[in-house]
Order: C-alpha cells, then structure tokens, then sequence
C-alpha cells in the first residue's frame, strides 16, 4: 500500500498507472498500488471515463471484467491499422468462429462437448483461439478423465466492446458482428483450394508429360 501523501492527485496516479501498464490493469493492482478503497478508485475511473468521452481526445478508457486500459477510440481505428498494418481477427476461418461462439455462450465447455455439438475435431482449432488470446483454459471437469474446460478471455470481451460476459449480446449479433470476418474467411479458404486444386493439376500434368518423354527416349 503507497504511504499517505497530501500531495499526491489520485486522477494523476490511476491515469498514469493505467497509461504505464503494459496490458490491461487489475482493479486490485490499482487498489493495492494507491492505497485508494474500492469506492475512491471507481469514482476517479468514472471521472477518467467521461474526461476522455470528449470529442478532444483520440483515446478512451475502457473497462473489462475490472481490468482497465486505454485504447484508442474506434472512429479512428482504420487510420491506426493502416500506419501499423495490423493483422485482425478476420484471419480466423469459418470453423474457429463457430468454435468461438460455442465456447461463448457454452463455457465453461470441454472438447467433446464442442465436438459433440460441430459434429467435427476441434483440437486444432482451439489452439487457434488460444493463439488469438481469444479463448483459455478454465480449469478441469469433475469427470471421468478430467477433461480441460475452456471458456473466454478478456481478449474477447474487449473484441465485442462488453465489460464481462453478462453483457453478451444474443447470438445473432454476434452473427452479425462476426459476418465479415466469416466471409472474408470463407473467401481465402475457398482461394486456398482453388489454389491447391490447381497446383495438384499443375504437378500431375507435368508429371504425366515426363512419362511421355521418358517413353520416347526409350
């Protein structure tokens, strides 16, 4: 706990420790840091929140399952992708996103029950939420074999814009949201096997005209 000082301006010091914080903060951290109680520190975040709600400042302190940060304000989000060439969610396939909604909605849930419910394996894609920060592992079923049960991250709460998982919105707007990542995805799996096909035909063709030139020569 930090040493009582008169001089100290608590704003200044949540706003800084929040700014400095490589990730997203703990409220216990802060709590822990300040020496502030719990109703001193969620009075300054409200007046941190709505202090950079103004049409004046390009960031914005958002909240998540009492983990704070700053991050930039969505209107100019294509403007950072473009100077950063950030790389997106929308990489993910058709597959991981259904997965994705599974976990969602269905957590804490296990493999077999994902698989159960998409009729195919998802080992692998589950590695690939993880990869993404999107999905983790919650702890272990009280059954047979123990199985892991996976379940969110804070990663995926920020990805919908939502403080906790009480706040999920229906399934269909998630739909809705996901929709262009799905397509695109859908689109470069689908170039992908275009691609492969033609690739296969390519080799067997040559191949196929090796034999004939081979057969000549003898």
């Amino acid at each position: 706990m930090a040493k009582e000082n008169k001089e100290i301006n608590y704003v200044a010091l949540v706003e800084a420790l929040i700014f400095s914080s490589k990730n997203k903060i703990k409220k216990e951290t802060l709590l822990k840091i300040t020496g502030l109680n719990v109703g001193q520190l969620e009075q300054i975040i409200e007046y941190l929140k709505i202090q950079y709600q103004k049409e004046n400042s390009g960031v914005a302190l958002k909240s998540y399952d009492n983990h704070y940060v700053f991050q930039t304000k969505e209107i100019y989000s294509d403007h950072i992708e473009e100077l950063f060439d950030i790389t997106r969610v929308a990489s993910l396939s058709t597959a991981a996103m259904e997965t994705l909604a599974i976990v969602a909605y269905r957590q804490p849930v296990t493999r077999t029950e994902i698989e159960e419910i998409r009729g195919v394996r998802v080992a692998q894609t589950l590695n690939t939420l993880a990869k993404y920060d999107l999905i983790e592992e919650l702890g272990r079923k009280e059954t047979v074999g123990n199985p892991i049960l996976y379940g969110t991250t804070n990663q995926f709460l920020e990805y919908l814009d939502i403080n906790n998982l009480d706040q999920l919105p229906e399934i269909e707007r998630v739909e809705k949201l996901f929709a262009k990542e799905i397509e695109e995805a859908e689109k470069d799996e689908k170039a992908e096997k275009e691609e492969s096909e033609a690739n296969v035909e390519i080799a067997e063709k040559e191949e196929k005209e090796e034999d004939e030139e081979n057969n000549i020569e003898k």
